[in-house]
């Protein structure tokens, strides 16, 4: 543990600017000089993930669909990534160009698109502002205890959106609950929620601020005289898949807070599916022999949750038993393992993950002091949680 419960919390903020917050990709591969596809590494600045692809798609006269990326990186970062192009036909030649937030780093040809997951992990380098920089020797006792035994694989807050509802959204969607849907979209405290509420759809239309429309498409569907059902069928593949991984990642974050509450997040069980850090993903499942634990205790192995979906591998045991009474209590347990198309394949994911080359330090600088935290973590796992067992010696 990092330590007890009664261990000082401390106060801090990040992503105060992009320069705060910068995070360079760890390629899977690197390219191999000759293909279809023309490999950028970018710089981004500031900008979404789907501005730079929109961006890119029209310098290159492609369409988005054409544009490869390994992840999805923050806004308020700057972040070095990999983006591919598929240009069959184009002559292989120097390309330049810059945008407000983006720039051009260097570029090769490789014969494959870049596909999400492409990815060993990420590095970052965060500042860490409105914190007393003497604390930084109380960071260096939590980031060695992190480093040691590995960072707790949660999914952080900004995977459930900004009302932190998203889950919500993918429970009712997966159980058909169409009504409960539209409820929970339409939901809120304003006159045109109001609106909603009272099944007075166009006076609520009408009044719906643009720039909102999963909300406008689901109110016009109403107003034409559509069931729920329907209405929901206007809803973008996208974004339900959106709501869907949401759920999958509450889930996950059930399983992964009741192990560490009962202290075995980090050791695996009879039963476990044990994930292999160095064997890209593969699992076994645990039968009892002790060498393992050794294995485990250098992070060679971890136990792993559920990302349900029809084809998830499942535990056994008490370990399959804990992790269904979880889905009784979202009575979820028959919507996430019918083969449905909306749903995910499923996958498992470790309970925790190698926190690498780390490093720290503290500063002023023009905007003030600063705790500076370097560090690196495979891909698909969250800084910001990192950030904050940090801050709240929570572990």
């Amino acid at each position: 543990m990092i330590g007890s419960k009664n261990e000082q919390k401390l106060s801090g903020t990040i992503k105060n600017r992009p320069e705060d917050f910068i995070v360079d990709e760890i390629p899977l591969y690197e390219p191999c000089g000759d293909g279809e596809h023309l490999y950028l590494c970018v710089r981004k600045t500031g900008i979404t993930h789907d501005l730079m692809v929109q961006l890119i798609a029209k310098e290159f006269g492609v369409k988005p669909r054409a544009i490869g990326t390994a992840g999805r990186k923050d806004r308020s970062a700057v972040t070095t990534q990999l983006v591919s192009i598929h240009l069959p036909g184009v002559a292989n030649r120097a390309v330049s160009f810059s945008h407000d937030g983006l720039d051009l780093m260097w570029q090769d040809r490789h014969t494959n698109k870049l596909r999400f997951g492409h990815l060993l992990g990420n590095r970052f380098d965060i500042r860490i502002r409105d914190i007393d920089p003497v604390k930084v020797t109380t960071l260096q006792k939590r980031l060695d205890v992190l480093s040691n035994q590995g960072m707790p694989n949660a999914f952080g807050v900004q995977r459930f959106g900004n009302d932190a509802n998203n889950h919500l959204l993918g429970a009712a969607l997966v159980a058909n609950k169409y009504e409960e849907l539209v409820a929970l979209i339409l939901a809120g405290d304003d006159r045109h929620h109001q609106f909603a509420k009272e099944g007075e759809y166009k006076k609520a239309l009408d009044a719906w601020p643009m720039g909102n429309p999963v909300q406008q498409h689901v109110l016009k569907c109403l107003v034409s005289g559509k069931d729920f059902s329907r209405a929901c069928q206007r809803i973008s593949k996208t974004m339900q898949k959106l709501w869907v991984n949401a759920l999958q990642s509450f889930i996950f974050n059930q399983t992964l807070t009741r192990r560490q509450e009962d202290g075995s997040w980090s050791t695996l069980l009879v039963g476990d599916l044990a994930w292999q850090h160095d064997g890209g993903g593969r699992t076994f499942e645990v039968t009892g022999e002790d060498d393992l634990q050794e294995r485990c205790e250098r992070i060679e192995l971890s136990p792993t949750g559920p990302l349900w979906g029809p084809k998830m591998r499942m535990p056994s045991g008490d370990v399959l038993k804990a992790e269904l009474e979880e889905l009784d209590v979202l009575d979820m347990r028959e919507a996430l393992q019918q083969n449905d198309k909306r749903l995910a394949a499923g996958a498992r994911r470790p309970l925790r993950v190698p926190v690498k080359n780390t490093a720290i330090g503290s500063g002023v600088d023009e905007h003030g002091g600063f705790v500076r935290v370097q560090f690196e973590l495979p891909a698909g796992s969250y800084a910001t949680v990192l950030i904050d067992a940090l801050l709240n010696a929570s572990l």
